[in-house]
């Protein structure tokens, strides 16, 4: 009864038509025709794409609203030729006018005038921006009068963590808010939100990915799916630079602590279940850490916590005990 009733709760949403973007990134030889068609179906407000070129190390952008599928596979062909990485955008119009102008990428930062490239995607119904006018758009707002002043004069800033974690707590401010951003400094997308990977490409949102569950939608308090679905923390570099933050780290480090305290503040609790889940090392260490009296938001004492521990070993199934390799204690 329970899954029909959410079932129901769904069906009504999807009527009523939760109006979203979708962004879809990926290497290219993963994409297809038929998730191209897709995508436009749904959201046909307007198109763009977005990839680093590895030649000029300029970022390569293409944004138009149009009515003809066959534009957007015309152009994504032509493009995909080009890109190791790129992204698509699909629009579903919930703020400004239907147009060239409203397509995403928006351009934040341009590498002529500001010492780099950077172009933001954005999916929910509402950024945290105020609008000026009703012909533009919630995200043409938040680029650029929120995100580009701040960045402008100090566009080193997106290589910084605790930026990209703050950046991304303002977008969430409204909605559970998915933002990709791409530039040509970090020579990286960096993802902001709750993304979902199905097929070797990255989502933000499940609509046109295929479920054998009972029920999915847009929702996350009712999202259920076998996709593989993350919170990035606070970025993950897909080109370039391939290290990995250690998410599945069976010996957690000095930043693994600091990242999960800082996560703890955000996250609900089905992202907290998959950590758990998925590090439960990690999880043992801040029990203890916080049981303990450690100061897990000062680096410092992080440092001392590992230092004073470092040949105990943390039971997963009893996170309060400790035992040492030769017993316990």
């Amino acid at each position: 009864m329970i899954l029909i009733s959410v079932s129901r709760i769904i069906k009504k949403i999807k009527i009523k038509g939760v109006n979203m973007c979708l962004i879809i990134q990926g290497k290219p030889k993963h994409f297809s025709k038929d998730i191209i068609k897709k995508a436009f179906t749904q959201n046909p407000h307007g198109f763009g794409l977005m990839y680093l070129d590895k030649d000029t190390n300029r970022v390569i952008t293409r944004k138009f609203f149009t009515k003809k599928i066959n534009k957007i596979l015309k152009v994504c062909k032509e493009h995909f030729k080009k890109a190791d990485q790129i992204a698509l955008h699909f629009r579903i119009t919930t703020n400004g006018n239907t147009n060239n102008k409203n397509c995403h990428p928006f351009q934040v930062l341009n590498q002529d005038n500001d010492r780099a490239d950077l172009f933001l995607m954005h999916n929910s119904p509402r950024l945290p921006s105020p609008l000026l006018t009703s012909q533009m758009s919630d995200t043409y707002y938040f680029s650029k009068i929120i995100l580009r002043p701040i960045v402008k004069n100090n566009y080193k800033l997106l290589n910084n963590e605790k930026f990209i974690d703050s950046l991304e707590t303002i977008a969430q401010a409204e909605t559970p808010s998915r933002v990709l951003l791409l530039d040509n400094f970090t020579k990286t997308f960096q993802f902001l939100g709750k993304w979902h990977e199905h097929g070797k490409l990255k989502y933000s949102n499940t609509l046109i990915i295929p479920s054998t569950t009972h029920y999915v939608g847009y929702d996350d308090h009712f999202q259920y799916d076998q996709t593989n679905t993350y919170r990035t923390y606070p970025k993950i570099k897909v080109q370039y630079n391939k290290k990995n933050n250690s998410t599945n780290d069976s010996d957690p480090t000095n930043k693994d602590l600091e990242d999960f305290a800082n996560l703890i503040q955000t996250a609900d609790v089905h992202e907290l279940e998959l950590i758990c889940k998925e590090q439960p090392e990690l999880v043992s260490h801040y029990i203890l850490a916080q049981y303990s009296g450690y100061d897990l938001t000062d680096p410092k004492d992080i440092e001392l916590y590992f230092e004073e521990n470092k040949d105990v070993q943390y039971s997963d199934l009893k996170p309060y005990s400790s035992q040492n390799k030769k017993g316990v204690h």
